[in-house]
């Protein structure tokens, strides 16, 4: 089972990718701060160093990237057999958040979900855990 702390980590460095990737597709708005979409989320942190709202986008997406992995996190690690997502163990923070801005990237459909759901979206789409080998009641191989 993935650490609380490992999974923290890969969605910091899915953020901080982003931002330090400067790639944003636009100029961060007001609206933005809402997040209603995994699109509102996506602008806030990848926002250009240059944009007049960088800072405080920044700041957004920490806290709430931060906060909705904390979340599922620590769903995952109270119940043993719920498997959301188990992200390899050697995944660098740059790699993991490439994946993010791959994954919602160019597809609406994904652009358009709740926030938060993007962010359950991306992790268990794209580090499915492997099937247990052993009893399916305990999610544990033997």
């Amino acid at each position: 089972m993935v650490s609380f702390r490992e999974l923290r980590t890969i969605m910091l460095g899915m953020i901080g990718l982003a931002i330090l990737s400067g790639t944003g597709q636009a100029a961060v708005t007001e609206d933005n701060f809402i997040s209603k979409t995994t699109g509102d989320l996506v602008a806030l942190c990848s926002a250009a160093p240059t944009d007049r709202l960088y800072t405080a986008a920044v700041n957004f997406c920490h806290g709430f990237g931060t906060g909705t992995y904390a979340v599922l996190a620590s769903a995952q690690q109270a119940d043993p057999n719920l498997r959301l997502f188990c992200p390899p163990q050697n995944i660098t923070r740059n790699e993991a958040v490439a994946a993010f801005v791959s994954w919602a990237g160019g597809r609406p459909d994904r652009m358009a979900l709740p926030a938060a759901d993007g962010i359950a979206g991306f992790l268990t789409e794209t580090y499915l855990c492997p099937k247990a080998t052993g009893t399916a009641a305990t999610g544990r191989a033997k």
